[in-house]
């Protein structure tokens, strides 16, 4: 799923953030709204990864993320 798939449906997406990566809290979700770059800097501050590890996270959650009920 790519990431604009994912912020398609705001409240979806930010469930999925936070269920891939519960550090990270509603308040940085809100402020997040959404921008790939900020969940990037979110995880750099909240979980120490460098900014290349940040983006293959994401990328990586993007491969592996599928709404529920999602084929394969």
């Amino acid at each position: 799923m790519n990431w604009s798939e994912l912020t398609a449906s705001s409240y979806e997406m930010k469930a999925l953030v936070q269920s891939h990566w519960p550090r990270l809290g509603v308040a940085i979700l809100r402020d997040m709204n959404g921008n790939r770059a900020q969940l990037g800097r979110a995880l750099q501050l909240e979980y120490g990864f460098s900014a290349a590890d940040a983006e293959l996270a994401i990328c990586e959650f993007e491969e592996d993320v599928r709404w529920p009920g999602a084929l394969r």
